[in-house]
């Protein structure tokens, strides 16, 4: 059979053939990816609002909110929603192709607890492993299980295993971590959180006390040329252009007041910030009593590819340009498409400037 031009109604794919015809002669269509058939003068309607849905409900409705403004019932919403996210593509399998080198100055290890009451989930709660890049504070790999040091060491090999570059580890001081860091990344350098709270006391006072915004900007380009002594050949590659250094460099307002509202903001601008909405939305998922990992995979590729305050979602600080990142491409296995923005424009200006004093606020130089 031949492709053909026509999108999947489920999944947006192109990977679509003919399926034959029904009895009343109606073309019929079938999707390679998502595995799903449809009539061609009924196709319009269900699947895109399916893909509705399920965007809302996991940014925040529950299915009988949806209800209200959804013909269906809420077990079949309920139902309609957990065939789309087990439809989606892996999030990790999904970052891989939008940067198949990953190579980070410092990840985040963290670990949250979540109310679940699948067969397996003891005592009505599994735990979820989170890999955070510490500047774009993009979710690098995650693993859902008991916490142990045998949780650890399969995210972390998973890690290891896709290439994911990475001198310097963060975490709580968990002994499992520790232990698992030994077994995967021995040569890595690991700190606790305690460090990050002194370099963020040191830095608050460069900030309100500074003696010369020049160079506190300039330690901030710096912070992405130090890279190059651990071999992170494509970290920050944007800076490399003389153009983007003076960009920031006139812009030292803008780059100060950024940088006083991430610091006012850091347990919600920084991996915190993850961390607390995941708790606050997963005590509220209703679904999550089954097979829990479609869900907090939906969960995550929404949460990195919707739009911050800036404009721009947590995918494209970590791609270092611009992209047009949204959900449904993500559930289609569709790659983001880079923005070609001016480099005088008011958006690449904040662009930049956000990548600057992000760079800065790492807690490792």
């Amino acid at each position: 059979m031949k492709k053909n031009t026509v999108s999947c109604p489920y999944c947006n794919s192109s990977r679509t053939i003919k399926h034959g015809k029904t009895s009343t002669n109606n073309q019929r269509y079938y999707c390679r990816y998502c595995h799903k058939t449809w009539i061609e003068s009924k196709k319009i309607n269900r699947a895109v609002e399916f893909g509705i849905l399920a965007e809302a409900y996991l940014g925040g409705y529950s299915y009988r909110d949806l209800h209200k403004i959804s013909p269906y019932s809420p077990t079949k919403i309920n139902q309609m929603i957990r065939e789309y996210l087990i439809g989606c593509s892996n999030w990790e399998d999904y970052l891989d192709a939008c940067s198949p080198k990953h190579e980070s100055r410092l990840i985040h290890l963290v670990g949250k607890y979540f109310a679940c009451t699948s067969d397996d989930g003891k005592g009505n709660c599994k735990f979820l492993a989170l890999a955070i890049d510490a500047l774009s504070t993009v979710v690098l790999g995650f693993e859902v299980g008991k916490e142990s040091k045998e949780l650890w060491i399969t995210l972390l090999d998973r890690l290891n295993c896709r290439g994911i570059i990475c001198p310097t580890f963060m975490s709580y001081g968990s002994k499992h971590i520790e232990d698992a860091l030994e077994v995967v990344f021995p040569y890595s350098t690991s700190f606790t959180n305690f460090t990050r709270a002194a370099y963020d006391k040191n830095l608050k006072h460069k900030l309100y006390y500074p003696l010369d915004r020049r160079k506190l900007i300039m330690d901030a380009i710096s912070a992405y040329e130090n890279n190059r002594d651990y071999k992170l050949s494509n970290y920050l590659l944007i800076f490399k252009d003389k153009r983007m250094r003076e960009l920031v460099l006139n812009s030292q307002e803008h780059f100060i007041n950024r940088l006083k509202e991430r610091m006012q903001m850091k347990n919600t601008t920084r991996f915190e910030g993850l961390c607390s909405e995941f708790q606050k939305r997963f005590e509220k998922f209703h679904m999550i009593k089954y097979d829990p990992m479609p869900i907090i995979n939906g969960w995550i590729a929404w949460w990195m590819l919707s739009p911050l305050p800036i404009g721009f979602s947590r995918l494209s600080l970590y791609l270092q340009k611009p992209h047009q990142t949204h959900f449904q491409n993500f559930s289609c296995g569709t790659l983001p498409e880079p923005m070609e923005l001016d480099i005088d424009s008011p958006e690449m200006r904040t662009f930049i400037i956000e990548l600057a004093v992000r760079s800065l606020h790492i807690p490792i130089q």
